[in-house]
């Protein structure tokens, strides 16, 4: 019995040692012309994204929702400022997922909408280089009354990090 119980002890302790979690840091870049208001949706959005990488078993982290600029400049600071605090804090990968807004459709910032986004792209980045190490986009598909709600985005969300997650896993 004792002989069963170190062998246990042993494969278990191995196991932790060659296991471990990628850490997953979430930033949401908002770009909706004209607003500085973080949006409803973007939040819900983030918290989505974040469930589904928990949910998974992940170490996940989040970086403030940023508000896109047309200045140039400005946005590839926030990156770098983004990659140096996540480096800081020891996590493996950046995910920065821009929501783009639709000008002529999008109304009230207060209330989940789905139909506000027009689409999604993302890019995932090795926090330790810097390196961008895929990206991708994605459209919400068909808005209707059933899913233009916190369901709807929520469900948009966990689709775009599914999608997110196998650029991380080849690596």
């Amino acid at each position: 019995m004792k002989k069963y119980f170190f062998a246990f002890i042993f494969a278990f302790a191995s196991a932790a040692a060659f296991s471990r979690a990628n850490s997953v840091s979430i930033q949401i870049i908002q770009n909706n012309p004209g607003q500085e208001k973080v949006w409803v949706t973007s939040q819900l959005f983030e918290q989505s994204v974040i469930n589904f990488y928990f949910d998974a078993g992940r170490i996940v982290s989040n970086s403030p929702i940023y508000i896109s600029s047309n200045d140039s400049d400005k946005n590839r600071k926030a990156l770098r400022a983004a990659l140096i605090e996540n480096n800081d804090g020891g996590m493996d990968y950046l995910v920065r997922i821009e929501l783009f807004y639709r000008n002529s459709n999008s109304s009230v910032p207060d209330i989940p909408k789905l139909a506000n986004v027009e689409k999604v792209e993302w890019k995932v980045y090795n926090v330790g280089t810097g390196i961008e190490l895929s990206s991708g986009s994605k459209k919400p598909g068909k808005i209707n009354s059933s899913n233009d709600n916190e369901i709807g985005i929520e469900r948009f969300a966990y689709a775009v990090a599914k999608d997110v997650t196998s650029s991380i896993d080849e690596d």
